[in-house]
């Protein structure tokens, strides 16, 4: 189910959003620390996009399941994770998010590794009042239920049937 599409960023780098942020979101900590690896990042503020947000339930998953196998779901169902400047860039873009809801956000393996050395995943949360981008822990063997959501991009099939296609040459 297609959540959110991006047709243009208003920021020109991950520092401009973070500032902006604390203005009007709480960022924990770790989002803070993170983000100081990756505050150079230039945003392509005319990248296009689709974000969908997936059920770890519609996967197939009865039970709790670990991450790695949601991960592997995900490629097989055509989606990928998102590049973490992106995922955090995500919270200006949910500002009615209902009471209650967090909102994780797939990430490729070690791509928001805090200064302790610890992989995080970030996720979009609502509770008392106020908008929080938080993060849980992102490794392989994490456990996720299948009432929990998880925002993804598409795999871009027409790039990938080029690149398949130039393989083969």
């Amino acid at each position: 189910m297609i959540w959110k599409k991006i047709n243009k960023i208003k920021f020109k780098n991950i520092n401009t959003c973070i500032h902006n942020f604390k203005k009007k979101y709480i960022l924990s900590d770790w989002i803070l620390d993170i983000c100081k690896k990756i505050r150079n990042h230039s945003f392509n503020q005319s990248q296009r996009c689709e974000i969908h947000k997936i059920k770890v339930r519609s996967l197939g998953f009865k039970k709790p399941t670990k991450l790695k196998n949601i991960y592997k779901a995900f490629k097989l169902k055509g989606y990928k994770p998102i590049d973490p400047p992106l995922a955090i860039y995500l919270r200006c873009l949910y500002k009615n998010q209902p009471r209650g809801e967090w909102l994780r956000i797939a990430v490729p393996f070690n791509s928001m590794i805090d200064s302790d050395g610890v992989p995080h995943l970030p996720k979009l949360g609502s509770a008392l009042g106020k908008l929080f981008i938080e993060t849980y822990w992102s490794y392989p063997g994490a456990i996720f239920h299948p009432h929990n959501d998880f925002l993804v991009q598409k795999n871009d099939i027409k790039k990938n049937k080029f690149q398949k296609r130039k393989k083969k040459t």
